[in-house]
């Protein structure tokens, strides 16, 4: 084997390994992101790249550019944003029980000890 064919061969390794694992990943998330805002409706819940979480209120579709989205940050605070500023759609929150999980404050034993139970003083 040549030393030419053998540069050749180890480029085209390097190149396929580049578009392997940094290309075509990539494009999947473009396209997964694209499908997402593309389904995006009002009342979604959202997180944008801020790391703010919001719910979708409106969502203007503009003649020639990018969509508006307005979302809601707090209670009446509402902000207007671009598709490329929402990170992902959140899944819908589950309903809430009334039960007391095994890890809640109120079931750990020594939430609402006094010091004098745990043995520890506050002096």
């Amino acid at each position: 084997m040549s030393d030419a064919s053998l540069i050749s061969a180890v480029v085209i390794a390097i190149v396929a390994y580049v578009y392997l694992t940094i290309i075509r990943p990539a494009r999947k998330e473009q396209a997964y992101h694209r499908r997402e805002m593309r389904d995006l409706r009002p009342g979604d819940r959202v997180i944008t790249t801020a790391n703010i979480f919001a719910r979708v209120i409106d969502i203007e579709v503009q003649e020639s550019g990018p969509a508006h989205i307005h979302l809601e940050i707090a209670d009446g605070v509402i902000v207007t944003a671009m598709p490329g500023a929402i990170y992902r759609k959140l899944e819908p929150e589950p309903a809430k029980t009334t039960e007391a999980t095994p890890n809640s404050p109120s079931t750990d034993s020594r939430h609402g000890e006094s010091p004098s139970e745990t043995g520890r003083s506050s002096a």
